[in-house]
C-alpha cells in the first residue's frame, strides 16, 4: 500500500518522558526544545511512511533523506555513525544500528548532538549521561497535589499535544485524560494516542485525536488532563519497548524495570488511529511489580507502532498494591469502571485499564477521582465489549 494515500495520518512522537532507555544509557534530556521539535517533525514523516508500507519497515535511508529535503526543506545527509555528525543545520540519518524496526536520526545544535533513536524513545543529548544511581529512591510522599488543564478539539483527525505540569517543583506520580464532553452516538469524540509521564518537565502528557465518523456533524469536544504530583518521588527510569502492527493484527509488548528498580507507574505511546484506520490501545496495565504491558489492535487501511513505557524507582519491595473493577461496554455507548478505594494506609497514585481481549471498544480516557478511586472508560465503537477493567495502583501514604 502506498503511503501517499495516508495524508495526515501520522502518529505524534513525544520526547519528554523522564529518562531514555534503561538504567545504563549514555544520554540525558533537555526537554521539548527547538532541536527536539525538528527531529520529531522528521520522525513523524518516517512513521507516516512506515504505516503505509507493506513490509512494515522504516523506509530506506535514501528515501528518508529525500523526504527530509522535500517535506521539511532541511539539509539531510546519510552517514555511517555519529563521528560524521559535525555540521549544524543538517539532519543526519545514521546507518550503523539501523534496521527494519529501528531508525536513528541526529542533529547538531547549540554545540551538542541531539539524537532520536526509535527504540530508545525520547530525543536525547549524546554524551550527557547520568549515573544509574541518579534514579530516585521512592520516599514518603508529601504535599500530594492534583493539577488539571482543559483543552478543546474540533478539527477531525487532528492530533493535539496536551500536557499539564506539576506545581512547586513536585514530581508526577500518575495522570489521566477525562473526556469532559461525552462521546456522541456515532463515536465522535476524543481518544488518546499516548499516556505518559513528563520527567524533565515534571507533568503528564497525552496526545489525543478527534475522531468523527460523520464529519461536520460534531460539536467542539473538551478534554481535561490530570496529573497527581508530590514530593518524595524524584526522577524515574523510563524503559520502553516498541512493536509494529499491520492492519488486522493484535500485539502486546512489555517494558521491564532494570536492575533492582521497581515499577511506580506506566504508560503507552505512538498509537496512530484516525477515523479511516490505524492502531489503537486496548490494554495498558502493570504486569507485576516490575513491568508494564500494553496491547493494541490495528484496523482499516494502515498500521502503526505501539510503545510500552515503565516508570521505575529504587524501592525495597513492590511499590504498590492493586485495586480493580469491571463493567460491560455496550455498542454505541460509553461505559466506565471505577475501582474501590485503596486499603487503609495507602493512596491511589496512578492507574491502568484493559478491554480483556476485546478489540470492539476504544479507550476514551480515565480519571483520578476525588474520593481516591480510579476510573477507566471505553466506547463500544466497533461493537459491544464484554468488559473494561480499571486498575488502580495504591502506594503507601
Amino acid at each position: 500500500m502506498a503511503a501517499a494515500g495516508l495524508i495526515g495520518m501520522v502518529a505524534f512522537f513525544p520526547a519528554t518522558t523522564g529518562a531514555v532507555g534503561g538504567a545504563h544509557t549514555a544520554a540525558s534530556q533537555g526537554g521539548y526544545d527547538a532541536p527536539t521539535r525538528t527531529l520529531e517533525g522528521v520522525f513523524k514523516i518516517a512513521l507516516f511512511e512506515r504505516a503505509g508500507r507493506d513490509d512494515g519497515c522504516y523506509p530506506p535511508s535514501k528515501r528518508i533523506a529525500a523526504l527530509i529535503r522535500k517535506k521539511k526543506g532541511l539539509k539531510a545527509s546519510i552517514v555511517p555513525g555519529f563521528g560524521s555528525v559535525n555540521r549544524t543545520g543538517v539532519v543526519y540519518v545514521i546507518k550503523r544500528g539501523a534496521s527494519c524496526d529501528r531508525l536513528i536520526l541526529a542533529l547538531r545544535a547549540n554545540g551538542k548532538t541531539y539524537v532520536l533513536d526509535s527504540v530508545r524513545g525520547p530525543v536525547y543529548v549524546k554524551g550527557g549521561a547520568k549515573k544509574p544511581t541518579d534514579v530516585s529512591t521512592l520516599r514518603r510522599l508529601r504535599g500530594i497535589t492534583l493539577a488539571t488543564r482543559e483543552f478543546r478539539l474540533s478539527k477531525v483527525d487532528d492530533v493535539e499535544r496536551m500536557e499539564v505540569r506539576c506545581p512547586g517543583g513536585k514530581f508526577p506520580l500518575g495522570g489521566a485524560m477525562i473526556n469532559t464532553t461525552q462521546q456522541e452516538a456515532d463515536g465522535a469524540g476524543v481518544y488518546p494516542h499516548s499516556y505518559e509521564r513528563l520527567g524533565v518537565q515534571r507533568g503528564w502528557h497525552v496526545s489525543a485525536v478527534f475522531v468523527d465518523p460523520s464529519p461536520g456533524s460534531s460539536i467542539t469536544h473538551r478534554a481535561t488532563i490530570q496529573v497527581l504530583c508530590a514530593r518524595g518521588v524524584g526522577q524515574a527510569i523510563g524503559p520502553r519497548r516498541t512493536v509494529f502492527l499491520r492492519p488486522g493484527q493484535t500485539k502486546s509488548v512489555t517494558a521491564r524495570c532494570p536492575g533492582n528498580t521497581k515499577l511506580l507507574a506506566g504508560g503507552f505511546q505512538r498509537t496512530d488511529f484516525r477515523t479511516p484506520g490505524g492502531d489503537f490501545i486496548t490494554e495498558s496495565q502493570a504486569a507485576g511489580p516490575r513491568a508494564w504491558r500494553v496491547t493494541g489492535h490495528a484496523f482499516g487501511a494502515f498500521g502503526g507502532e505501539l510503545t510500552a513505557m515503565a516508570y521505575c524507582v529504587h524501592h525495597k519491595g513492590p511499590v504498590f498494591t492493586e485495586v480493580s473493577a469491571s463493567n460491560p461496554v455496550p455498542l454505541g455507548q460509553s461505559a466506565t469502571a471505577t475501582t474501590p478505594t485503596c486499603p487503609d494506609g495507602r493512596r491511589l497514585t496512578s492507574g491502568g485499564f484493559s478491554m480483556n481481549g476485546s478489540q470492539n471498544a476504544l479507550f476514551d480516557g480515565s480519571s483520578l477521582n476525588a474520593d481516591g478511586t480510579w476510573s477507566a472508560t471505553g466506547f463500544g465503537y466497533f461493537g459491544a465489549a464484554p468488559s473494561i477493567t480499571a486498575y488502580g495502583y495504591c502506594v503507601r501514604a
